[in-house]
């Protein structure tokens, strides 16, 4: 419920301050006075477009702050948890503008950006202007619109085409993953076949590539490295002075034959041993790696070859030996899987065409609740559309088939004609503003209790009716008031004789400058109001007594409301 709404420098408001109450809070004044430029800030503090031109002249901003009791109000709590914003049980939105177009929004301190703030207001004012179009004029939402008035009868059903369009999808998933029609997964195996083969030809081996290159760098040094080896052999083995070897092994002999006369040399003896092992060890070994210099031109064509085969997978198969050998896994598994791919697809077609016919009754369950459904909403609307003056209106739910979706398998367009002997046609195109109106507050009425905001606001919807369908207009407010907080503005007596909370707007001039301010009016005020609008002299006894009968009347008829 909008508690409050704060106004400063917005056009012919300078500084205002408003507290509105529960039911129906109704708003009038002059011609001129600034009604609508209230209206207009409340919407600017729920999200509308902001206008620089709106700034009070002489200012350099304009700033309105709403302050709503949301108590209990789950839909904004969730809002503003998504947000990042704890709710609390008031809600404050402040918005300024100023002369060179910036915005600062806050919702409760934080700072906030435009959609953000729609996010969250959007759940709690409606805002009905007869120029604005709404949600009945864009034809997508009448569906939602019927389906709420259903309610429960049909949730649980739509619930259940839900779970069975997500076992659609998941079949179609399952089968789209089979690759396809037969020409295509006949396509695909061929590929895979040969890039099995290919690879499985290709014998790789984790390590490989490795291996090819050390050795290929080893065939190109092999000059270099057989005459390092050599002259190291010849070092250990072939030296023109004795070879390490066999001078090791004679200072072996020469120590052993005195290490009886000194314990220690036994030692160095062993030492010398070791030496001369290690050196024909070593000899050996360079004997052994000289021979393995010789490579010959074939090896060394091998090797590149293997190189450039392993270069040419990378391109197709992976970065690394280790990639390849898993896409040959890979490509293997699907083979496997393609071979077993016509026995799946008959059991997923048999599957999907099971839930198919499932989604088709439950369509049709869907639609005959719908239809049974709108035949009541007609009735309803027609009946509150009588009350209203409009008698020779004509209102009807037409239905369309469409692809079973979400919502079932209808599209749904309400049709309208407001004179007799005209044919039904779209809402959105045959209906005027004066008539939109009423449909509106009909459609209110019928709805009223499904409400989905806490707060309805009416822009003087009451344009171009008078006499006993404005007394109507009045009743269907002061019903819709049962259920949710409303707010409107009118010139008409015989609606503001109805409020809970009547405001007065008036328009002043002090010190040149015009200024609009909002007075509530007490009972005797609220009299002499309905007096003025009513067009008699709201201090004669005749108006005065005039205004009474009205403002009884209408007490007697909300007394009587539940």
């Amino acid at each position: 419920m909008l508690k409050s709404i704060s106004v400063s420098n917005f056009a012919l408001i300078e500084n205002m301050q408003v507290e509105f109450g529960a039911g129906l809070n109704v708003i009038t004044g002059e011609t001129g006075a600034g009604k609508s430029v209230l209206i207009s800030a409340i919407n600017l503090a729920l999200g509308g477009r902001a206008d620089k031109s709106s700034v009070r002249t002489g200012c350099d901003s304009l700033r309105v702050e709403a302050v709503f009791d949301v108590v209990n109000d789950e839909a904004v709590s969730f809002a503003l948890r998504d947000l990042g914003i704890e709710p609390e049980d008031t809600l404050i939105v402040s918005r300024k503008v100023t002369l060179d177009g910036r915005n600062d929004i806050r919702i409760n301190g934080v700072s906030a950006t435009l959609a953000m703030l729609k996010s969250v207001t959007t759940h709690l004012v409606d805002i009905y202007g007869q120029h604005e179009h709404q949600a009945l004029l864009d034809s997508n939402t009448h569906i939602r619109f019927l389906d709420k008035f259903l309610g429960e009868n049909l949730a649980s059903v739509k619930q259940k085409l839900g779970e069975l369009l997500s076992s659609r999808h998941a079949l179609l998933e399952k089968i789209k993953g089979l690759g396809g029609d037969e020409l295509s997964r006949e396509r695909e195996r061929e590929m895979l076949e040969y890039q099995v083969h290919e690879l499985e030809n290709a014998n790789l081996q984790l390590g490989e590539e490795e291996e090819l290159i050390n050795k290929k760098a080893r065939m190109e040094n092999a000059q270099r490295i057989s005459e390092a080896l050599a002259s190291a052999r010849e070092l250990l083995s072939t030296m023109p002075s004795g070879s390490i070897c066999d001078n090791a092994h004679m200072a072996t002999k020469l120590v052993s034959s005195v290490e009886a006369y000194d314990p220690e040399l036994a030692e160095i003896v062993t030492r010398l041993d070791s030496m001369k092992i290690e050196a024909d060890d070593i000899a050996d070994t360079l004997e052994q790696k000289l021979n393995e210099c010789e490579y010959n031109e074939f090896d060394f064509r091998e090797v590149d070859t293997r190189l450039d085969l392993i270069k040419s997978f990378k391109r197709k198969y992976g970065s690394t030996i280790a990639e390849m050998l898993e896409y040959l896994a890979n490509c293997q598994s699907r083979l496997l899987e393609l071979e077993d791919t016509e026995a799946l697809l008959g059991e997923y077609s048999v599957s999907l065409n099971k839930v198919e016919n499932s989604i088709n009754e439950v369509c049709t369950c869907i639609t005959d609740i719908r239809r049974s459904g709108a035949i009541k909403l007609q009735l309803a609307i027609l009946s509150q559309l009588k009350e209203l003056g409009m008698s020779n209106a004509t209102f009807e739910v037409a239905f369309s088939s469409i692809t079973p979706q979400s919502d079932g398998a209808d599209a749904v367009e309400f049709m309208f004609s407001a004179n007799a002997g005209e044919p039904l046609k779209p809402l959105v195109k045959v209906i005027s503003g004066g008539e939109m109106s009423r449909f509106m507050l009909a459609f209110k009425v019928v709805m009223g209790k499904l409400k989905s905001v806490d707060t309805m606001i009416f822009d003087e919807i009451d344009n171009g009716i008078s006499g006993v369908v404005s007394i109507a207009v009045g009743q269907k407010m002061a019903m819709l008031s049962k259920h949710a907080q409303v707010i409107t503005v009118t010139h008409l007596a015989t609606i503001a004789s109805f409020a809970d909370s009547h405001f007065q707007i008036v328009k002043c001039v002090n010190g040149g400058k015009t200024n609009s301010t909002l007075v509530p009016l007490d009972y005797d005020g609220q009299l002499c109001e309905i007096a003025r609008l009513a067009g008699g002299d709201n201090s004669s006894a005749l108006g005065l007594a005039h205004a009474q009968e009205l403002k009884t009347n209408a007490l007697k008829f909300s007394a009587g409301l539940k």
